[in-house]
Order: structure tokens, then sequence, then C-alpha cells
């Protein structure tokens, strides 16, 4: 009988534990597994929307950083960040980075290409996340996670067996305490089990219950201890798991937000504490996210969430938000960028924001827009801030632009810091004028701008007013003075054009006066216009060599041979012939001569090289050349210079001065001079006897040609007066030694005179207009057969 009951207790015992074993292989281990792939893949679609925000903000290095940290875990093998094209950007081996992952793993390249998210093999999980891109369902890279669950599996297996002990010990446990249950020393160990269980399940983890050999209960105390001692390893492990996910969102720069579907705030980083100007997660944890949004945002935030709540729950990002506002706990708004996501997590819904302190962007986005749109001496908007305020104003608009006088006088007196206070106080004033809309802006040094809607009587009023108002600057008083021109304004496109003819107006110096209002003259704008072309055509037309000469002859007086010519610059462009008085004046004006002087000295020199070439009888050719840059060394040198690289004889070529009324320094052109007529080239005086050119010009200067004027010629021999004048203008130059032509000479009647005036050379219509270039080789080829 009894070994019938050892017999039925063991086979009892063998059924509990072949129970357990089965129900651990069939049942337990796959719920573990489950909930192990569960968890991860929680975790992994969380980092995942983390690492998906750092790659909107192409922040790769944080990504990296967060794969460093996952990979120190002690049962995480393999973490890879994979590009859609299948290449690895991060990983928890370095050498692996940059790399095809076929080239690095290829079981891996084949699970993730296989679009598998979950993979057990042997004791190795695998895993797979999508990374989506913002906003959208495309995912951009792939995040993959490799674990050992050999440890779990193991302390699952230990928890097993020794619930299998628990278990067999308390069947033991009931079958001795059935055989004994009267005796005292079990009533003693039942009530030591009882409290140590309920130290335990009090949290006390760290109880165990004496482990006494000599027990009935020894291997349920031993049982026990052990089940003890795995739960507090369990509760350590989620501890670290804590600690862990609190690192993570430490490094997290950006604040994370986390409420339900009711707005309760249920999560926040550090982060978002400091961010928001709390002291403890706790001041913010239960409230709700309302108190994070500006009042008069709060209504549309809340009619979004009760949009979104009303919708099938689809993981995903609902918005991303640049540059809105928040509020602190001190009431002080301010800019951020926000990412909100929502999400499930046993069957309640989340919502979670990614949020980004904009201030500093905001800051520096303004500062490039004043120094864009503002003037950084007077404050005032400049020519861009006005273009970019246009779009915005009602048209038509009045216009004037202003130009203030005296900034150089207040400068070269009293120093450029003061002529800085003299423009700060006029736009003060400009921007204080009492017109309807009136914007005021600098648009370069003196030169301002004020736009309004006021009427021209009141803006008249306004501005004569500010044209008589003193300014106090440091110890001293200064008088308002400036000059402007008005404006309509019909269209913003209008703007540039009406500026340019403002400008082009207030350069008309003679109806130019201080306090004066200058208006647009079409005609005057037309010149200057004109003007500006030319200048530019002239510059192409040197450049490209299209200006030549025509040939005029000079003749001997007395055999009417032809003895020198004169070169005459033309100028052709396209098609239309300009006038010489016209584009030589302008290059006076616009300071062009010595690049026309050039081109005419280099250009005679080579031609008389050419003909030299050609065997013809070469006559010396005049050129014509201002005094006022002829007798500087640079004009002087390029002579020397071209009449050397042509290798020309120097008589062959004859300088043609007028304007000497120009020169300066007499000593220093009479010195140059004589270098040219030491070199053999002569220095005419072009229409000598009109404007500076007279007897003081030969008297001060080394002169040895006088080129007597046309209107000696006409107008002189009308009157026995004239005559006489002529006739001693010839006879000085005789006494001198100094040849003499008469220009311009076009009746008989007045070479049959000049003839016994005993000029020495004669030149105009009567015996030869300027010539072609052909015609004037054709005119020195027949010299040549005489």
């Amino acid at each position: 009988m009894k070994n019938r009951f050892v017999l039925s207790v063991v086979l009892i015992l063998l059924s509990v534990m072949t129970c357990i074993l089965l129900v651990y292989q069939l049942v337990i281990k796959e719920k573990l597994i489950d909930s192990i792939a569960q968890e991860t893949n929680e975790r992994l679609s969380f980092s995942a929307e983390v690492l998906a925000y750092n790659f909107s903000h192409d922040d790769l290095e944080q990504t990296r950083n967060w794969l460093t940290l996952k990979s120190e875990l002690t049962d995480v093998d393999r973490v890879l960040l994979v590009t859609s094209d299948k290449v690895v950007v991060a990983s928890n081996h370095i050498a692996d980075e940059e790399r095809p992952l076929l080239e690095v793993d290829a079981n891996i390249f084949n699970f993730i290409t296989a679009a598998e998210s979950l993979n057990v093999t042997g004791n190795k999980l695998r895993l797979v996340q999508p990374i989506l891109q913002l906003g959208s369902n495309t995912p951009t890279h792939y995040l993959y996670l490799q674990r050992d669950i050999t440890d779990k599996l193991q302390q699952l297996k230990a928890q097993v067996f020794y619930l299998s002990i628990m278990l067999i010990g308390l069947f033991s446990f009931f079958f001795f305490l059935y055989l004994r249950v009267k005796k005292q020393e079990v009533k003693h160990d039942i009530t030591e089990i009882q409290k140590a269980i309920t130290l335990f399940n009090d949290g006390a983890h760290s109880s165990r219950l004496t482990e006494n050999k000599q027990s009935d209960f020894f291997p349920l105390q031993c049982t026990l201890n052990d089940s003890f001692a795995l739960n507090e390893y369990l509760q350590s492990y989620l501890k670290a798991q804590a600690q862990f996910s609190d690192l993570v969102n430490g490094l997290v720069t950006d604040a994370i937000v986390e409420t339900n579907a009711h707005g309760e705030i249920t999560h926040v980083n550090k982060t978002a504490v400091s961010m928001f100007g709390y002291d403890s997660e706790d001041e913010l944890i239960g409230s709700n996210v309302i108190v994070l949004i500006p009042t008069k945002y709060q209504r549309k935030h809340s009619q979004s969430m009760m949009n979104y709540s009303g919708k099938q729950h689809v993981d995903q990002v609902l918005n991303t938000i640049r540059n809105v506002a928040a509020v602190k706990k001190s009431g002080e708004a301010f800019p951020v960028e926000i990412v909100i996501s929502q999400y499930k997590i046993q069957e309640k819904q989340r919502y979670i924001a990614f949020i980004r302190d904009f201030s500093e962007v905001a800051r520096y986005e303004n500062s490039i827009k004043k120094l864009a749109y503002f003037d950084a001496l007077t404050g005032l908007q400049n020519l861009n801030g006005v273009i970019h305020q246009l779009k915005a104003l009602k048209l038509p608009l009045q216009v004037s632009v202003i130009e203030l006088e005296g900034l150089q006088d207040i400068n070269d007196v009293y120093g450029p810091k003061v002529g800085d206070k003299y423009l700060c106080s006029f736009a003060q004033a400009l921007s204080q004028l009492p017109l309807q809309g009136v914007i005021a802006a600098r648009v370069r040094s003196s030169r301002f701008l004020v736009l309004h809607q006021s009427s021209l009587k009141d803006e008249s009023k306004q501005f004569h007013k500010l044209n008589k108002k003193e300014i106090e600057i440091d110890d001293f008083t200064v008088k308002l003075k400036f000059v402007r021109c008005t404006a309509k304004l019909l269209s913003s496109e209008s703007l540039g054009e009406l500026l340019g003819q403002c400008d082009l107006a207030l350069r008309d110096q003679e109806n130019r006066g201080v306090g004066s209002v200058v208006k647009i003259d079409i005609d005057f704008l037309e010149e200057l216009k004109y003007q500006a072309w030319l200048k530019q055509a002239l510059e192409k037309a040197i450049e490209s060599k299209q200006l030549y000469f025509d040939y005029q002859p000079k003749f001997d007086t007395k055999t009417l041979k032809p003895c020198a010519a004169e070169a005459l610059i033309r100028w052709n462009c396209d098609g239309e012939m300009i006038s010489p008085s016209v584009f030589i004046t302008m290059a006076e004006k616009k300071g062009m001569m010595p690049l026309l002087d050039r081109y005419v000295i280099r250009t005679v020199c080579s031609q008389i090289r050419q003909w030299l070439d050609m065997n013809l009888e070469v006559l010396p050719i005049s050129i014509n050349l201002s005094a006022r840059h002829l007798f500087e060394q640079d004009t002087i040198a390029v002579i020397f210079e071209h009449v050397g690289e042509f290798d020309i004889p120097p008589h062959m070529l004859e300088v043609e001065v007028t304007e000497y009324g120009l020169i300066k320094d007499y000593k220093k052109t009479a010195i140059n001079m004589m270098r040219l007529e030491k070199a053999g080239i002569s220095v005419a005086i072009d229409d000598y006897g009109t404007g500076h050119a007279n007897l003081e010009t030969v008297l001060s200067l080394p002169i040895k040609h006088l080129k007597i004027d046309q209107s000696f010629i006409r107008l002189g021999m009308k009157s026995v007066k004239g005559q006489a004048i002529l006739e001693n203008i010839i006879s000085l130059a005789k006494s001198l030694k100094v040849v003499t032509t008469a220009e311009g000479v076009e009746t008989q009647e007045q070479l049959d005179y000049l003839k016994n005036a005993q000029c020495d050379a004669i030149q105009g219509y009567l015996l030869s207009k300027p010539m072609k270039l052909k015609d004037f080789e054709d005119l020195m080829n027949r010299r040549n057969d005489q």
C-alpha cells in the first residue's frame, strides 16, 4: 500500500512537470518572444519617429549618437540605419558606414528587401522599421535591430523551472501539510513563508526566507527565494530601461510633450521643462496642453484636436508647423517649430509633439531683414524696403526725391561724425512730416525718398516749413538745405523709371537752387540719355576701331602744290554720321579725351607707316589734340612710343593744339613742347586769334606754326581794320620765324590777298575739301608723278 502511494505521488509529479514543460514549449516561450518583439517594435517605432524628425533637420550626428547608445545594450547584436537605396548611413560598427548593405551583410539585405518587419531565427530576434519622410508615407531609411534573446529565454526557462519546482514544492508542502498539519513546526514555517510573501508584495524585494535544510519546507523556501530573486532582477531591468529612456530624452535637444486624447500632458522631457520655464516635470504632467499655447490660438488648437479625434487612427505625422507662437509659464510668447504625431498604446490614442525653439532663427531672420530693408545709419527704409512695402500700399502715391545740401561742407569742416548726425536729424524730420501715410527712406549718401498720399498743396506747405527749419548738432545750429524733385507714382512697376527721371532732373545744375523744386524736363532727360548712350557708343567705337579719318590737304601759297595735310577724325555710327563737334565735346565733358587722343596718335602713326610701305611720297600729317592732356608726361610718352613703334620720320607728324585756355602750367608745357620740337615733331597753334590762342600764347611757348582761324579770313578781309590785323599777324609770325597757315580759304580773292601778304600755306574749300583715304592716296600718287 505504501509503495502504491509513493508511485502515485511520483506519477503525479511527473505529470505536472510534463505539463509545465509542454506549456513552456507551446505557449509561454512563444508568448515571451511575441512580448519581446512587440515591446521592441514599439520602441523601434518611437525611435523611428525621433530619427525622422532628426532627418528633417539634417541632424545625422544625433542619429549616430542614438545608434551608439543603443548598441551599448548587452542584448543588442546589431544596429543599422540604411537608406532606401540600401546603403548603410550609421552602424554600431563604424567600418560598415557608407557601404552598400549587400557587401556588409547579405542576410540583412535579403531580410529588408523581403519587406518583413519581424523574424526569429534560433535565439536571434531581427526587426526592421521603415522611417517615413515627415508628412508622407514614403520611407527614406530603414532602422534594423538584432537582439540576442538567449538570456531572456534562459531566464524564462529558469522561471519555468523554478515555477515547476515551486508548484512541486507547493504540492509537496500541502501534501506533507496534510500529514503533519498538527505539528507546531509546520505552522511556524508556514507563518514565516506567509510573512516573507507579504513583505515582498509590500515592496521589500530584498527580503528572503531562511533556508533550513532540516525543515520539510526547505525546497519551497529555496524556490520562493529564487522567485524573489528573479522578480527583483526583473524590477532592476525595468528600472534600467526607464533610465535608458530618460537618457535618450535628455540627449534630444528638442522639447518632447506627450498627451492623451483629452489633451492632458502625460510625459515631458527636461528640455520641455526648461524651454517653457517650469521648475519640474510635475508642474506640467496632468495639465492640459493648452497652457503652452497663446490664448488667441487655443480655440483653433481645440478644434483641430476634435477633428483628428474623430478620424480612424493611423500612426502618422499629423502636421509640421514652422514659426508658430508658444507661451512660457511667465506668459512670454516665443516662436517655435512643431512636429505633431499620433500613435496608439494599449488601445489608447496618444499625441506627441517635438518642439524646437525658433527664437534664435527668428532673431537671425529679423536681422537679415533689417540689413536688407533698412538703412543702418538713419534707421529709415532703404530702396529695397520701399520696393518691398510698395506691394501692399494703395496707389497712386506722391513721390519726392530729395537731395540734402551742405553735407560735404559739414564733413570737411566738422568731420564725418557730425555729418552723420546731420543726416540722422534730417531723416527724423522727414519721417515726422504730417503727411498722410508718409514713408521716408534713404536711398544713398545724401539722397532721400518720401512717399505719401497727401495733396501737392499739403506737400509743398510741409516741405516749405522744413526747408526753413534749424537743427541743433552738438554745440552749433545748422539750417536744413535741400532740393527736391516731385512726381506721381501710378504703379509699383514704374518706380525705378520714375526715380531715374528724378535723378537725372536733379543733375540739371542750372535749375537747382537751395529749397527749389526741380521739375522733370523730358527734353533734358532725353539729352542726358543721349549723352550717356553716346559715351558708351564712343567707348565701343574706339575699342573696335570704328573711328576713321578724312584728310584735308594744305597747299603752298606760292606754288599751290600740296605741302601737308590735316587728319580729321570721323565717326559713322550705324549709318549715322556723328559730328566731331558733338562727340569731341562730349568726350571733353566725360573725361574721355586721353583715350580719344591715344587712339588718334596710334591710328595716324600706323597709317603713315602703311603709306611709307607703299612707297608713297608721304605728306606731313597734322593731328588735333587738346591742350588739357597733351603736355602731360603720359601723352608725350605715348607720342614717342608710337612714333618709335611704327618707325616713322618724326617730321611727318605735326600736333595741332586747341583750347590753350586749359593750360595751367606754362613752364611745364613749354618744356614738353621743346621735347617734341627737339625730336622733330612740330607743334602748331590751331584756331589762332580766337579764345586764348593769342599773342601771349605765342610769346610764352616755343611755337613754330600758326594756323589763322577762318573767321579772320572770312571777316577780316571785309574791312581795312580787319586786313590790318591779319597783315600784322602774318608779319609778326615772319619776324618770329613762325610758319603761318590760313584756314577756311574759299574764294580766289582771299587766295590772292594771302599771297600778297606772304602767308606760307592755305587750307580751304577753294583748293580742296576733306578727302577720303583713297582719294588722298591718289593725290599723293599724282604728286609722285609730277
